[in-house]
């Protein structure tokens, strides 16, 4: 399927799994939408992805992104099922696609780590420095729909409010991996592969284990599978919110 967004022509794919159920690589300028997905939503999953991504490439949240390409999602809809009407089939879209990520168990073959070297410095309790680049760790927030997320402009890791210290550098590698190759174009799915491999490489040289490496970074998914299903019931009791008041983090 074929989608026209501000003058550049995108593929929809939706014939197989994805583990984030929506995904952009723009590598070859494909929308990829879980197989489960209704067509309905398509279009304004397109929009949304696009415009996410144009903001986490100046460097924004993946937090502000998400929210102001809500935004536009929203706009998109009106625009096609009227205004009454939007507000309700984002929401609808939302309760589909707020489920924890499809992930399939780590296995040592998969997440070969070697030759990988990690240098990270811990400076004081709230700060690391990694590729020579100091970020400030910042965990007194609850954050929405991750539980980890890099503002790039400000130097800033947030870390979930509920997430314990032991991870907090595991998941800051993690994330400025992540957000390196998301930047260059990668879709989020191969962005994260790529980039738990460099987590799970730093596990490995704090621990000396590889089976205490993959336990760590287990352990972090539940974390983020709970966050999500919890905030998939929160949205059915009117507690979690589709679209936030602009900011980098959001309220809750």
């Amino acid at each position: 399927m074929k989608f026209v967004y501000e003058g550049k022509e995108y593929t929809i794919d939706n014939s197989g799994k994805v583990p984030t159920f929506a995904d952009l690589d723009e590598r070859t300028n494909t929308i990829l939408i879980d197989s489960s997905i209704p067509e309905k939503f398509f279009e304004g999953i397109a929009v949304h992805e696009i415009e996410e991504r144009k903001l986490i490439k100046k460097g924004h949240s993946y937090q502000y992104a998400h929210n102001e390409a809500q935004k536009k999602e929203l706009a998109y809809y009106e625009q096609k099922f009227g205004k009454e009407k939007a507000l309700e089939i984002l929401k609808e879209e939302e309760s589909i696609v707020l489920r924890p990520i499809r992930r399939k168990s780590l296995t040592k073959k998969e997440t070969k780590t070697d030759g990988i070297s990690i240098n990270i410095q811990t400076i004081w309790l709230r700060a690391i420095v990694y590729e020579g680049k100091t970020y400030i760790i910042d965990n007194s927030q609850k954050l929405v729909g991750t539980i980890v997320d890099i503002w790039e402009g400000g130097k800033v890791i947030y870390i979930d409010s509920d997430v314990p210290e032991k991870y907090f550098e595991g998941l800051a590698i993690f994330q400025i991996e992540e957000r390196k190759l998301v930047k260059q174009g990668y879709s989020y799915t191969a962005a994260r592969e790529e980039a738990i491999k460099k987590e799970l490489a730093y596990y490995e040289q704090k621990f000396g284990s590889r089976e205490e490496a993959m336990r760590m970074i287990e352990e972090e998914y539940r974390l983020f599978k709970q966050k999500l299903e919890n905030e998939r019931k929160g949205l059915k009791e009117n507690e979690h919110k589709v679209i936030y008041e602009k900011g980098e983090i959001l309220p809750k």
